[in-house]
């Protein structure tokens, strides 16, 4: 997450979806606040604002700021394509001693829905959807983008918040060519279905097109904090 005081927004990082790369580049901006972020940097808006209140100082009190009001953006990703990074990410970085058990991308999606305990922890296996909603289970964030159209999508986030966002080079993970749908067989499809439907239902991705059939780059309403 990355929290600006200045250009008063909210960048709610999804793994695996260039939050990372998006993270770089708003890290430039003057006016980030890091005293308002939790020790994760894949914190929920839920998360944030049941906690907001406690990581206030008392100048924050007393300028009365309310970064509740923020403009709230983020970035999802296809489910699919987004496993098959995921997986690759683990195999290469090995940040999880434990992936050293498993034999393959199968084996992976497999243990995931035996529930495999150490798989369950992860960041990234948590549906994307769950990072920008309310309590109530609505989505509470003003710009949806798509990984699938980041420079573009950045742009329009760019005009809103009044500077421009410049991407750092982007590595094969994030940028790469492939097609990520050579890398399954009809049982891991639906897995990977199964366990982000909420995701596959909200953000409009199906397993057979790699951009999303509907477009959520734009503004979205939700409820403003008094």
């Amino acid at each position: 997450m990355v929290i600006n005081s200045h250009y008063q927004f909210i960048f709610v990082h999804i793994p695996k979806s260039a939050g990372t790369s998006v993270m770089k580049s708003l890290s430039q901006l003057r006016g980030n606040n890091k005293r308002w972020l939790a020790n994760t940097k894949h914190e929920t808006l839920v998360d944030f604002d049941a906690q907001f209140e406690s990581r206030k100082n008392l100048y924050d009190r007393v300028r009365g700021m309310n970064p509740r009001n923020y403009y709230r953006f983020g970035f999802v990703r296809n489910p699919w394509d987004r496993m098959s990074s995921f997986y690759r990410y683990l195999t290469e970085k090995q940040p999880r001693h434990e992936i050293m058990t498993i034999s393959s991308f199968k084996d992976f999606l497999i243990k995931t829905e035996e529930g495999c305990d150490w798989i369950q922890t992860l960041h990234t296996m948590r549906p994307q959807i769950d990072y920008f909603t309310n309590t109530d289970g609505n989505l509470n964030i003003d710009f949806l983008g798509h990984f699938e159209f980041l420079q573009e999508d950045l742009e329009l986030v760019g005009e809103r918040i009044g500077c421009r966002i410049k991407l750092p080079h982007l590595n094969s993970s994030t940028n790469s060519k492939r097609d990520y749908r050579s890398e399954f067989d009809n049982e891991m499809i639906e897995i990977v279905a199964r366990r982000f439907r909420e995701d596959i239902a909200h953000f409009g991705y199906a397993f057979d097109n790699i951009q999303p059939s509907v477009r959520c780059s734009k503004a979205l309403r939700r409820p403003r904090a008094l």
